[in-house]
C-alpha cells in the first residue's frame, strides 16, 4: 500500500475511533449493570432497562443475574406493549432454564401474556367487550394457566392462574353464545340450536348457561318444534328461576329476534362474567 494512501488510511480510522462514543459499561460488573437495569425498570425506562439486560446476559451469561435479567427482560416488553417479544422471550428461557427456581413465573406470564397480546390494542381503542376477540387466543391463554397448575399445583400464582381460568372459561362460553344468537337473528335456527347446545356441553355453570336455554327455547319454537321448546323451557325455569324476568331473556323468548344490535352496542356490551 502506497504510504500516502496508508497515511490516509490510518488518519481516516484516527477520526472514527474519536467520534464513536465510548461506551462507559465496558468495565462494569454483572452486578453494576443489573442495578442499573433495574433502576431504569423501576421508572418505566424499559427500552433502556432491556439495553443493560442485554449487556449483562451476552458479558456474564452463565451468572444467576444472567438468568434473572432474561425473566426481567420479557417483563419489560410486556409493560412496554412488547407481548410477540415478551413470549418469545419467555419460551427460549422455559426451554434453556426448566429447572429454573421460578420457572412457574414463567409459566404464569405466557398465560397472561397470551391474553394481552390479543386484548390489548382493543383495550386501548375503547371499552370492547372482551368476548369479540378472538377466541383461540382466549384458548391458547386458558391452557397456559392450565398448564402452570398440573406442573406447578403449589405455585404462589395457582390461586390466580384458577381464577382467571374461570374468567377465560366465562368468556369463551359467551363467545359461543353470540354466535348462537347471530345465527337466531338470522333465521338461522339449526346453526342457531347448534351452537346454544355447546354454550351448554362445554361452557356449563358459566353466567351464559340460562340465555343459552332460552335462546334454545326460542328457536326450537320457530322452527315448530314444540316438544323440545317445552323442555327447554322447563330446564330454564327449574335451574334458573329467578333470571326469567331479567330483560335479555325476555327478549329471548319473546322479543324481536330479527332486531340486529349496532356494531358500536356488541363492542360496549358489559360480557357475563
Amino acid at each position: 500500500m502506497p504510504r500516502l494512501l496508508l497515511a490516509g488510511f490510518l488518519l481516516a480510522l484516527s477520526a472514527c475511533s474519536r467520534l464513536a462514543p465510548e461506551d462507559k459499561t465496558l468495565r462494569w460488573s454483572a452486578e453494576q449493570l443489573f442495578e442499573k437495569a433495574r433502576e431504569e425498570q423501576s421508572e418505566g425506562n424499559y427500552s433502556s432497562a432491556r439495553e443493560y439486560y442485554s449487556k449483562l446476559m451476552a458479558r456474564h451469561p452463565y451468572g444467576t443475574l444472567a438468568q434473572q435479567s432474561a425473566l426481567d427482560l420479557v417483563y419489560s416488553y410486556y409493560k412496554d406493549g412488547e407481548e410477540d417479544k415478551a413470549l418469545k422471550e419467555l419460551e427460549t428461557f422455559i426451554k434453556t432454564y426448566p429447572r429454573h427456581p421460578q420457572i412457574d413465573y414463567a409459566y404464569y406470564m405466557r398465560g397472561i401474556i397470551t391474553y394481552e397480546r390479543n386484548n390489548s390494542l382493543f383495550k386501548r381503542l375503547s371499552p370492547v367487550n372482551q368476548a369479540q376477540t378472538d377466541p383461540n387466543m382466549l384458548r391458547k391463554a386458558f391452557e397456559a394457566f392450565k398448564e402452570l397448575l398440573e406442573k406447578f399445583p403449589n405455585s404462589p400464582y395457582s390461586e390466580d392462574a384458577q381464577l382467571r381460568m374461570v374468567y377465560l372459561r366465562n368468556l369463551l362460553g359467551q363467545h359461543e353464545l353470540e354466535i348462537a344468537e347471530h345465527y337466531l337473528r338470522e333465521g338461522a335456527y339449526v346453526a342457531a340450536i347448534g351452537r346454544a347446545q355447546s354454550v351448554l356441553e362445554s361452557y356449563q355453570n358459566t353466567p351464559s348457561s340460562p340465555y343459552a336455554l332460552a335462546l334454545l327455547t326460542r328457536a326450537y319454537q320457530e322452527i315448530g318444534d314444540n316438544v323440545r321448546r317445552n323442555d327447554s323451557y322447563e330446564l330454564l325455569k327449574r335451574n334458573f328461576p329467578k333470571m326469567l324476568q331479567e330483560q335479555e331473556i325476555q327478549e329471548l323468548l319473546h322479543g324481536d329476534i330479527k332486531r340486529k344490535d349496532s356494531l358500536i352496542a356488541i363492542l360496549r356490551s358489559q360480557p357475563k362474567i
